[in-house]
Order: C-alpha cells, then sequence, then structure tokens
C-alpha cells in the first residue's frame, strides 16, 4: 500500500490503446491465399520501418524527413513505407478496456488525469480524435512536441512542472521497464502494465476508485 494517492499519470500506447505495426503490416505482406506473411513482416519491421526508426519521430522528427530516409535505404519498399504514417491509425485496433475504465472511474472521482506518451506529433491529434478518453487529460505531455523522450527523466520532469505533481503521490501506468525505472527513480507510485488483473489488483490496492 503507498501513501495516499491524489493523482494518476497513464502512458498511452499499450496502456489505454493498443498498438502494434503488425496489424497494418499483416495486410499488406500476404501470400497467394491471403494468410499474412509474418516472415516479411517481421523482417521489414526489423530492417526498414524499425522501432529506432519510429522513434526518431517521437523525438519530433518530422514524418516526411522520416519516410525520405527510408525510401532511400528501401527504395523497392517506398509504397511500405509511406503506409506506415499514411495508413496509421489500422496500427490501433482500438482501446484496452481496463484502463480505459479506471481512467474513467479517477476522472468521475475527481482525481487528476494526466497523459505522459513517447507519440508523434503530426499522429497524436487524429488518434485523439478517435478516442475521447484521450482528450480529457487534465495535463498530457506529447514527445514529439517536446524533441524529448521516454525514458530521459527530463520529459517526466516537465509533466511534473506543469501539472504541479508530487510524485511520491502520484501513480504511474506504463508499459515499458525502462519507463518504469526512471519513474521510480523520481518517486512515483509506478506499475508496469502487462496483466490486466494484475493492474486491478495494484490500482485498488493503491486506493484508487474501484
Amino acid at each position: 500500500m503507498s501513501a495516499t494517492v491524489n493523482a494518476v499519470v497513464f502512458d498511452i500506447g499499450n496502456v489505454l490503446i493498443r498498438w502494434d505495426p503488425r496489424h497494418l503490416y499483416r495486410k499488406l505482406f500476404t501470400h497467394a491465399d491471403m494468410t499474412a506473411d509474418d516472415r516479411r513482416v517481421d523482417w521489414f519491421l526489423s530492417t526498414v520501418c524499425t522501432e529506432a526508426w519510429n522513434l526518431e519521430q517521437d523525438r519530433g522528427r518530422p514524418i516526411a524527413e522520416a519516410v525520405e530516409e527510408a525510401i532511400g535505404r528501401h527504395s523497392d519498399y517506398a509504397a511500405h513505407i509511406r503506409s506506415f504514417y499514411g495508413r496509421f491509425q489500422e496500427m490501433i485496433p482500438g482501446e484496452i478496456p481496463q484502463t480505459v475504465a479506471a481512467l474513467r472511474r479517477a476522472k468521475a472521482a475527481g482525481i487528476p488525469v494526466h497523459g505522459l506518451t513517447n507519440f508523434c506529433a503530426e499522429t497524436f491529434p487524429a488518434t485523439a480524435s478517435r478516442f475521447d478518453f484521450l482528450r480529457c487529460f487534465d495535463t498530457v505531455v506529447v514527445s514529439g512536441e517536446e524533441g524529448v523522450i521516454k525514458p530521459d527523466p527530463a520529459i517526466f520532469e516537465l509533466l511534473i512542472d506543469r501539472a504541479g505533481l508530487d510524485p511520491s503521490s502520484t501513480a504511474f501506468i506504463d508499459d515499458s521497464a525502462a519507463n518504469i525505472a526512471t519513474a521510480q527513480e523520481l518517486g512515483f507510485v509506478s506499475h508496469r502494465f502487462n496483466d490486466p488483473t494484475a493492474f486491478e489488483a495494484w490500482w485498488v490496492g493503491n486506493g484508487l476508485p474501484a
């Protein structure tokens, strides 16, 4: 049991919404029988549009520049590269019900709810327009707008300052071990989200509304 928690910070991708480029690329790479060619999907996402490449957009690199760079490396896959952001919403199949419900309960109880996310500044508005709960944060810090990404403590400090947070009484939920490590170093009441049942137990155990 923690000290009294009086504010909550949520990560977004794979905490409040499901995000995985494979949802899109399994459509784009298919066999003749229309089943997904998972080997090509894995190759593309580990070689062409990689996690590191995508993180640069989360850090603030313009999409147009990123696409040009990737096409320069793999011109045969130009259409697939353009689809990464051209069809970005197809990578997001929907919300994660347990965490969204918890967010709504916190808001209804008058508990301030904030967002801290590694997200491209150019794709965040369209995503927020799809999901109403992404528009109800008291404060949201988007890495692509700030030029710094988690787990750098600097982006946490931005949120702390803007929202007036005391980390020792603020719950922080993220799916990344590295991000949780930084949050813990800064004194947040932290939970690494990877199982809805474990999350619910932690949430209620810290006195947040069931």
